[in-house]
This record gives structure tokens, sequence and C-alpha cells, in this order.
């Protein structure tokens, strides 16, 4: 009987209408997850419905797809651009987490007398775009100094944040510093490229660098099949990180590029950015509260803003329990 009422159940969930979910950024590292929940039938196992995910083209336009009910999930948000967007009015909401904490360091070129922000007065940051998250970070570092970076630097753009792509860039003076990744910038400081921001100590409590937000329609008409998608994606998180080359011929299998500004032989082992990924697809609620401050800091939240203005965390808490009772730490 219980198995009947649940394949009714389902079925009712697949007769609506598609989910359109949306990420902003173009990276292929941000539809991986979906991409594996759908190859391995995760969102049909767990109740999501039809789904269609995509790269919208930026955080901006996610969001306003999703005001506009175009799209009912952002699957990569900055969660500073939902919480803005709430502050306006918008009907959104943030239930999941899917970076909690930055992967960067911020170095100088050697030789050059570098040693602290204020010598990069005049000077050249590589970013990989003008409005990527390392651009974020490298502005908050300058802010917490006192600084305005946006005044005092030029940004270049100038692709993947590896040392490979980004030491000849400082050894050659077409950029004078850089956010490196972390993995690359232990060696890089041993062999005398000044240290000038380590996030990881900046932000010992991690940070809500992206989320995943959903419509106020979905959250409030559609519980069930919200938390199906969050344990379909919950599980394609842990696949991806426990089954990387699994993961990698599902990808190629699909048709799926690494993008053109890659490194691509970052990805030839597990790529560094995977095991970021939340297992439960919490959000890190101490480095949401640190970007709340951040934003209220510099006028573009309202002093009453508060964690719990944007975040219901109650679905992907019990989509995270549902997985976790039926297959542990795995996700088959």
């Amino acid at each position: 009987l219980w198995k009947a009422k649940d394949r009714i159940r389902k079925a009712e969930i697949m007769s609506k209408d598609k989910w359109m979910l949306s990420a902003g950024h173009h990276h292929l590292f941000h539809i991986v997850a979906p991409i594996v929940a759908r190859a391995r039938g995760y969102l049909e196992e767990e109740g999501a419905g039809e789904c269609d995910f995509f790269c919208s083209g930026s955080d901006a336009i996610t969001i306003e797809g999703m005001k506009e009910g175009r799209y009912h999930v952002g699957l990569d948000p900055k969660p500073f651009l939902v919480c803005g967007a709430k502050a306006q009015g918008a009907d959104l909401s943030i239930v999941g987490g899917w970076l909690n904490s930055p992967a960067y360091a911020f170095l100088a070129a050697r030789g050059r007398g570098i040693n602290s922000l204020k010598d990069l007065r005049g000077k050249k940051v590589s970013v990989r775009e003008p409005d990527g998250i390392d651009t974020r970070f490298s502005r908050a570092l300058f802010r917490r100094e006192g600084l305005d970076a946006d005044q005092m630097v030029q940004w270049v753009v100038k692709g993947s944040r590896s040392r490979r792509f980004q030491q000849p860039l400082l050894d050659s003076g077409e950029a004078d510093a850089a956010m490196i990744i972390s993995g690359d910038a232990a060696e890089m400081v041993k062999e005398g490229y000044p240290l000038l921001g380590d996030l990881s100590k900046v932000y010992p409590r991690g940070y809500a660098v992206r989320v995943t937000a959903a419509t106020g329609d979905v959250v409030r008409d559609e519980p069930e099949r919200l938390t199906g998608l969050l344990r379909a994606l919950i599980r394609g998180y842990r696949f991806m990180n426990q089954r990387y080359r699994e993961t990698m011929e599902i990808v190629q299998k699909a048709g799926y590029e690494l993008d053109k500004d890659m490194d691509a032989s970052l990805w030839e082992g597990k790529y560094h950015m995977f095991e970021r990924i939340p297992p439960d697809g919490m959000v890190n609620e101490a480095g949401l509260e640190l970007v709340i401050e951040e934003e209220k800091a510099v006028g573009k939240l309202p002093g009453s803003f508060s964690v719990g203005d944007i975040l219901i965390d109650r679905f992907v808490k019990e989509a995270a329990d549902s997985v976790n009772r039926r297959f542990g730490k795995g996700c088959e």
C-alpha cells in the first residue's frame, strides 16, 4: 500500500509544470550536480518532477527571471544579490547552500616592493570576471583596511585563478596581484610571492559564497517537490565528490565541455571546488550573516535585514535527513 501511494504521489508531482533551474554562471562546474542527478535518475527517484537546467548568463539574469516567474530555482546565485532583491520586495528565499567557504588567497608579484594592499595603488589586479566572486573578495580585503579598491587599482580580466594561469602574469608585469586558489597559493608564498590576504583566515567561520534559492510560489505551493529536488541535488553533490571519474564520464557523454577561460589541468584530478560544496546541501548560516553584515556596511541592505528574512532551511534539512537515513554519507 505504501509503495502504491508513493507511486501515485510521484506521478502527481511529475504531471506538474516543468521547473526551470538556472545557474547564473556559465562555468561547467555550476551545473555538474544536476547533470549527474539527471543521468543517475535522482531527479525522478526523488520526485523532483520534470526539470530543465541551464546557465542564464549571470546571477542578475537568474534573479530577474525568478522575479518574473520564468525560473523556479536559482542553483548558484551569490547570496548578497538574493538578499538585495528580497530587501527590494522580491518574493525569493534562500533554501540551501552551495559554496560555504572561499577558495583563495590574495598574492602580489615578487620583487616589486608590494608588501601591503596600500602598495597596490595604481597597480593592476587580475580577476576572472569584472563582477566575479574573486573581485568581490578583493574589494572586501581593501575595505577591511579602509581602502577603496575601485579607486586604487585597475582590474584586468585574466582567466582562471590557478597558478598556471596567474604566475606568468605576475612575473611578466601584466598583473601586480591576483586571487590564487588556495591549493596553489601555499607554494607560491614559499617561493617569495607576498601574501596580502588569506581568505581562510579572514573568514574563519566560512562564508556563504553561493547558495540555492527558490521563488515564493515554489516554497509555498510545492514544498514536497522542492524537498525532492534538494534530495536529488544532495545526492549529486556526493556522487561528484565520491565518484569523480564516473562524474566526468557522465559530463562528457552528455556533451558538456569546460569553459574557455578554465585551466583544464585542474580537472585532471578532482576539481578543487567540488569539495567546497556541502554534502548536506546546508547553508553556512554564520557565513550568510557575514554577507548580510558586509552589505549593511556599504549601505546596500537596511539595518533591520536579518538571516531570518531570507533563509528557509527546513526543506534542505528534511532532504539531508532523508538522504542520510537511506544512504549514510553516500549517494546510492
